[in-house]
């Protein structure tokens, strides 16, 4: 599957980025309307929009879901870590941010790059591979490709972008749509092996808990202690905001959601649900039963 390439510019300011969110202004925002798919991208007033960077899940540093207020996961053991990380490799240096991880300086304002995008999600968040600079070279003889441009994705192209950055240095999760290149896939997939095998210091897989297990006591227990997948969290913490920290009920909620993915032995149908890859213990502890890899989401 090819891919749309967009030139532009990321910006920092008065936005929230987090480890695998960051906002983008094209050269020209009529580009927009060639990313593919039926879900559109929702664009600000200048024609900058949102992107959600592709095949990566970051720790949550400002979740809304259920309940008034927003919720995080240990931003000390991972969720900052992943925020910070993006942005300095896209070229931001002295970010300040407020207590609600929103932005008011950044050294400087905006820095050149492109996108590689297959479509947009239900948010309408364009779903993205991140690169910086000039974008790849096409043609003969070889020249930067422009904005417009469909690419066959490759695995060299991939190694250029943030996304195959921060899974390197596990500090993200590996979270797969079907949109995805199998090629690509491949690659991240070992890719996420390889830093979770060598649990680097600082890596989400330091401290992760997503199939090994997570005891849960209170809403702190998933805010600020145990380090798990994203996706996972953002379930489990609008079930405990709604019910309490009792998981008896946890399966029949998840069931609700109607997450859809499918493992390699069951490409069809699609599984509905996470409850079909989720344990709960009479110790109260929940543990996904598979590896996030083997999981390939549907978009909806």
């Amino acid at each position: 599957m090819s891919m749309v390439l967009i030139t532009g510019s990321y910006q920092a300011l008065h936005d929230r980025p987090d480890g695998d969110t960051v906002h983008f202004l094209p050269q020209d925002p009529g580009f927009w309307c060639d990313v593919p798919g039926r879900n559109r991208v929702d664009r600000d007033e200048h024609g900058g929009a949102s992107l959600r960077l592709d095949a990566i899940d970051a720790l949550e540093t400002h979740y809304k879901g259920v309940g008034p207020d927003f919720a995080h996961q240990p931003l000390g053991l991972g969720a900052h870590a992943a925020r910070d990380e993006l942005l300095n490799w896209l070229g931001f240096t002295n970010v300040v941010q407020d207590a609600e991880e929103k932005v008011t300086a950044s050294t400087p304002t905006a820095v050149p790059g492109y996108i590689l995008t297959g479509g947009a999600d239900v948010f309408h968040r364009c779903v993205a591979l991140v690169g910086r600079g000039s974008p790849p070279n096409v043609g003969d003889p070889p020249k930067p490709a422009r904005s417009g441009f469909r690419l066959d994705v490759t695995v060299d192209m991939l190694h250029q972008t943030v996304n195959h950055h921060l899974l390197s240095l596990g500090l993200v999760y590996p979270t797969f749509y079907q949109g995805l290149p199998d090629n690509l896939r491949a690659d991240l997939t070992a890719t996420a092996q390889q830093a979770r095998t060598a649990m680097a210091p600082g890596s989400v897989w330091q401290h992760d808990a997503t199939t090994t297990g997570a005891k849960i006591e209170s809403l702190d227990s998933i805010t600020e202690d145990v380090v798990m997948l994203p996706k996972l969290f953002r379930r489990l913490v609008d079930y405990v905001r709604l019910f309490g920290p009792d998981l008896s009920c946890l399966l029949p909620f998840l069931a609700g959601g109607g997450d859809e993915f499918t493992v390699p032995e069951q490409r069809k149908p699609p599984i509905v649900g996470l409850q079909h890859v989720v344990e709960i213990t009479n110790s109260n502890t929940v543990r996904m039963t598979r590896p996030i890899e083997d999981l390939l989401f549907t978009e909806k």
